[in-house]
């Protein structure tokens, strides 16, 4: 809980009190903890509760806590920026040791993306929209939770009676975008209760088990609604990513690009992130060379988390190149192993139109890999997947198409639709729903 009285006592007679500003007994010591001994890590008079949070999760399920603490803390980075991207502090890399204060407040959910994938957790980010007390909604994470009860948690957001929405709003240099930060709120872990009525509390402030109502968890998410529910994964390692992508189109399941990842689209493609750095799917873990990283989807790239490296943008035009080469449909001469072949004709001038200069293109896209070559309408369609759209009147170009290829990207053009960017994110996304049987 973060307050600008910034004594632990203060947070741990908010806590305690749940109850009395509802309105309602509801803050209710469990007796769950007679027949399952739930451990929590203590808080101090500090802004930890979001890796608090993250260790009294993972321990609760069977996992490594502290491990998971210190890993999280490694894993979040600490800056004074906006909070959906890192863990918010004015006070330098030791920020969450100070005490409460406006300008030591934590993450936000978004900052969190990847991070329980990383752990080696199933995570799903589930939220709905902020400010509505909203019970459905409450209900959708009590049934997520049901359907693996001993192997399952939600990291929640919770705000006190009295919130500012808007307490102070961040620049974000890259963007110029204005965003807005809530205060105060805390973070704590919730498990279902016996009752189904009622989850059990996990908080590192209170240091036991007390259990809430649906209805006043509803409450007291009303700030963020916003929340990430995660889970073990006791089977392979395909059958976590199917777990990741099975989640997709379910009531209140979201996509956050969030945490480091935000940060590279911002750096990389600035005022148009949200365009050619849209996320379509969860988080999810991959191994590519022999090492394990958190993949997340997006509809024109790829974002790759080493976390040991930073954040980076997988090579699909590069892919796709191979690929072509494989089927036969490409010369090996025409792929560029080093230098830049130039963009020319109608492809230079829609990439100056959409980027301001093909140099800007080259930068979040790659060094142009191919000068331009023909493919038939039926040898796309052979190396795309029909779902993907190529254009308004999609494959029927009985012309054909001039396809360029860059290391993170295809272009291509038709003379009656000009030129336009291939979503290979997402071409390569659907082909790991077809390895993985799901489609």
């Amino acid at each position: 809980m973060r307050s600008r009285r910034s004594t632990r006592w203060f947070f741990l007679l908010f806590c305690l009190s749940i109850g009395l500003l509802l309105g309602v007994t509801a803050v209710i010591p469990t007796h769950a903890d007679e027949q399952r001994a739930y451990s929590i890590t203590p808080q101090g008079n500090d802004s930890n509760c979001d890796f608090i949070a993250v260790a009294n999760g993972i321990q609760n399920i069977g996992g490594d806590g502290e491990g998971a603490y210190l890993l999280a803390r490694t894993l979040i980075p600490q800056a004074g920026r906006d909070y959906k991207e890192v863990f918010y502090t004015l006070f330098g890399s030791q920020g969450s040791d100070q005490p409460f204060a406006p300008d030591n407040l934590g993450a936000a959910p978004e900052a969190f993306s990847g991070l329980y994938q990383a752990l080696g957790y199933n995570a799903v980010a589930v939220a709905a929209p902020a400010g509505v007390i909203d019970l459905d909604f409450t209900r959708a994470i009590r049934d997520m939770l049901a359907a693996e009860p001993d192997r399952a948690f939600a990291h929640v957001w919770i705000t006190p009676y009295d919130y500012d929405p808007m307490a102070r709003v961040l620049s974000v240099e890259e963007t110029g975008e204005q965003e807005r930060m809530l205060y105060p709120y805390h973070e704590v872990v919730v498990m279902l209760a016996s009752d189904p009525e009622r989850f059990v509390v996990l908080d590192g402030l209170v240091g036991y088990p007390y259990e809430l109502s649906l209805s006043d968890m509803a409450y007291l998410l009303r700030g963020f609604n916003s929340v990430i529910v995660v889970s073990r994964n006791d089977g392979s390692f395909e059958d976590h990513q199917r777990f990741q992508i099975s989640r997709e189109g379910q009531p209140y399941v979201v996509a956050p690009l969030g945490g480091p990842y935000l940060s590279f689209a911002r750096t990389r493609f600035r005022e148009a992130y949200q365009t050619w750095g849209r996320v379509i799917g969860q988080p999810l873990r991959v191994v590519e060379r022999g090492r394990s990283t958190v993949l997340v989807p997006g509809e024109y790239v790829q974002y790759v988390g080493t976390y040991a490296d930073g954040v980076t943008l997988a090579q699909l035009g590069s892919r796709m190149a191979e690929e072509l080469l494989q089927a036969g449909l490409i010369a090996p001469e025409t792929v560029t192993l080093s230098g830049s072949a130039d963009l020319t004709n109608g492809i230079l001038l829609w990439v100056e139109g959409q980027f301001g200069s093909d140099e800007r293109f080259h930068q979040m896209f790659g060094r142009t890999i191919t000068p331009e070559f023909w493919l038939s309408a039926e040898q796309m369609q052979a190396v795309l997947p029909a779902s993907v759209t190529l254009a308004s009147d999609s494959y029927a170009q009985p012309d054909g198409y001039i396809v360029v290829l860059t290391e993170r990207a295809m272009i291509v053009w038709t003379p009656t639709c000009g030129a336009w960017l291939v979503p290979l994110g997402q071409v390569y996304y659907q082909q790991m729903h077809h390895r993985l049987g799901m489609e």
